[in-house]
């Protein structure tokens, strides 16, 4: 009922409700995580920044603002493509970073698309 009544429309409501943001810091690095749990249930992908360097409350902020986008798209963002990136906090399309899909690093095992932040970026591709 709580879902159903909620004023926002059906993807935020989706968003809110049914997916998770998660964050985790890489113990012993300066890396850090973040990635999304749930969209699946809808057959389509979560995303996973592996990253340093960078505020990660802008990264989850990125994250939902993808994830919204791939929701109210059935997803559009295909394999090697690029999608904006941050500046000072905000997304901006003259930063890009390019995404491709694979398995995801932190379980449960699923496809993510994955964001290569650039300078940004920790890990191999």
């Amino acid at each position: 009922e709580s879902i159903e009544n909620h004023s926002d429309k059906a993807v935020t409501r989706f968003i809110y409700y049914a997916v998770n943001v998660r964050y985790f810091s890489i113990q012993g690095t300066e890396d850090m995580m973040v990635d999304s749990l749930g969209m699946s249930t809808l057959f389509l992908p979560d995303v996973q920044y592996h990253f340093h360097g960078m505020n990660p409350d802008e990264v989850v902020n990125h994250a939902y603002s993808v994830l919204y986008y791939i929701f109210e798209h059935d997803n559009p963002i295909g394999d090697g493509e690029t999608i904006a990136g941050l500046e000072n906090g905000d997304m901006s399309p003259d930063i890009q970073w390019k995404v491709q899909y694979e398995d995801s690093l932190i379980q449960p095992v699923r496809e993510v698309l994955d964001i290569n932040m650039g300078e940004y970026a920790s890990g191999t591709r």
